[in-house]
């Protein structure tokens, strides 16, 4: 076998072992709860030796945040597939809140742990979840006169997608379609004129 074959494989069996170490983290919090839940549960949940929890994560609060990121980026992958050319600022804003309360009911375990049941994100690894939505929300979308305000809207929204969980979370039923189309209407402001494209002129 080549070195570089070894290496692959090597680095394909480390993705492997640390892809069962999350999945045995999110059962033993989710079971365990965050405070009472310990690293040597998860090694052992995904049967590897305990010290081999700590060549993958510093702690189990590593865990945990790697667990939120994953979530996060999840979701904002969903958002962008979900968008279409042209869409304006309410619609995407709408159409993010929808998929935030779908996924948080998609697994109502992992809501609870990552809303309420584990540490705060911390304000560095918020502001750049914020400053992820940020840029979904300009990357799609008609130019228009007015510059859209992208930061201060996606704070709106990391804000109500936390809070849409924590809803979906006490009632599962819960009806959001009514605050989603809240929303909507009072963000309609952005939604300005398209910039008309610029013809060239004859000489």
């Amino acid at each position: 076998m080549t070195p570089g074959a070894a290496n692959g494989r090597a680095a394909r069996r480390r993705r492997e072992t640390e892809a069962r170490l999350l999945d045995a983290a999110l059962e033993v919090f989710c079971v365990r709860g965050y405070d009472a839940a310990t690293t040597a549960e998860m090694a052992r949940a995904a049967d590897v030796a305990a010290g081999t929890f700590y060549l993958h994560f510093r702690d189990k609060r590593a865990a945990f945040e790697r667990l939120a990121r994953e979530a996060a980026h999840d979701l904002l992958a969903r958002w962008r597939a979900a968008m279409r050319p042209g869409m304006r600022v309410a619609e995407r804003v709408a159409l993010g809140l929808r998929l935030a309360a779908e996924f948080w009911r998609a697994d109502l375990r992992r809501a609870r742990l990552l809303l309420e049941g584990g540490p705060s994100f911390g304000s560095e690894g918020h502001l750049r979840f914020v400053d992820e939505i940020a840029a979904v929300l300009r990357g799609a979308g008609p130019r228009v006169r007015r510059p859209l305000p992208a930061r201060p809207l996606a704070l709106i929204v990391a804000g109500l997608g936390i809070e849409l969980g924590r809803l979906v979370v006490a009632d599962p039923e819960a009806d959001v379609d009514e605050l989603i189309r809240l929303v909507g209407r009072s963000l309609a402001h952005l939604d300005v004129t398209p910039v008309a494209p610029r013809r060239a002129v004859n000489r």
